[in-house]
């Protein structure tokens, strides 16, 4: 089953599974890099969890989601406009000052991986934040449902950012706020551009 298919399928369980999760410890650090009502789009938004809590604290945000499903569940749950699109397909209807991928480019192949932060950055004004998280290690690896995970390393990580004239505010590596083993790797960056 395609990936995508997998987050349209089970959008509910999906939905149960992540929105129970406080978003605080991922987005706190985030606050010290911008200013009140930046415009925020959260790329993958899945159950409109970061939306919510983005908005109660005086920020714009909005969501961008593939699976229809999940953005009518976030739309409604957060009461946040999404939009139903693909990342490489969208096209915005401004310049955002942040942009969230938590987890979201997980499934992209590796080489694929450039071209998605050229994707982002094209949305992001001048100076914009991106707040990036992706599991940490090497190679991949496959969950018992069949979803594949492209696994990175920190130096892996920072290659591509320097490449795409990223610069690194913040990182942090921490465990899975889902009580799995998973470590992901944390970065708060700001474009060159």
């Amino acid at each position: 089953m395609p990936t995508t298919d997998y987050y349209e399928i089970n959008a509910r369980a999906y939905f149960e599974r992540t929105n129970r999760i406080d978003p605080a410890p991922i987005l706190t650090p985030l606050l010290r890099h911008l200013r009140a009502g930046s415009t925020i789009l959260d790329i993958g938004c899945g159950s409109g969890r970061d939306l919510k809590w983005l908005k109660g604290k005086g920020f714009k945000p909005s969501g961008l989601e593939r699976s229809p499903t999940l953005a009518i569940m976030a739309s409604e749950h957060s009461d946040c406009p999404v939009s139903i699109a693909d990342l490489f397909e969208y096209q915005p209807p401004i310049h955002y000052d942040c942009i969230l991928l938590i987890g979201t480019l997980v499934h992209l192949a590796k080489p694929e991986f450039p071209q998605a932060l050229r994707s982002v950055m094209r949305m992001l004004k001048a100076g914009g934040i991106m707040l990036l998280s992706m599991k940490a290690w090497g190679g991949s690896e496959k969950s018992e449902d069949g979803r594949v995970f492209q696994l990175w390393s920190d130096s892996e990580l920072r290659r591509e950012f320097g490449r795409q004239e990223l610069t690194i505010l913040e990182h942090t590596r921490s465990r899975s706020l889902l009580g799995n083993r998973d470590v992901w790797l944390g970065y708060i960056l700001k474009s060159g551009q």
